[in-house]
């Protein structure tokens, strides 16, 4: 068993895309998946970022807007917002700080389906 911390005082500062007021901890890093625990200050820019993954977003204290390519988004605690791969994203907040679990998942689809035999579909 292996236990990680994070929360105040086991942050660091956040320097991704144009970040300012943006701290995190990395709570799992293995292969296919990265989990982030990132808090924003009052007010705050986590991103723009543009990811070859898809995430997801758990909002557990606090809110914010989630800008993802075209679409806005007002963010709140007890929500979790999908994002797709590829879009750009940035996460703000307007005079309340947030506390989120950013789940980042890189799976490859294409690895799996060179690795079964004469070059059908992998069985799951």
């Amino acid at each position: 068993m292996r236990v990680q911390r994070f929360g105040p005082g086991y942050r660091r500062p956040e320097r991704a895309g144009d970040s300012h007021g943006v701290t995190s901890a990395l709570l799992h890093a293995a292969s296919g998946v990265r989990v982030t625990e990132i808090a924003l200050a009052e007010r705050a820019a986590f991103g723009p970022l543009r990811s070859s993954s898809d995430a997801l977003l758990v909002v557990i204290e606090g809110g914010g807007w989630l800008a993802v390519a075209d679409e806005r988004q007002r963010v709140a605690v007890g929500e979790s917002i999908e994002i797709p791969a590829g879009a750009e994203r940035l996460l703000v907040t307007d005079g309340v700080p947030l506390r989120a679990i950013f789940i980042e998942f890189s799976f490859a689809p294409q690895l799996q389906q060179a690795d079964a035999p004469n070059g059908s579909q992998a069985e799951e």
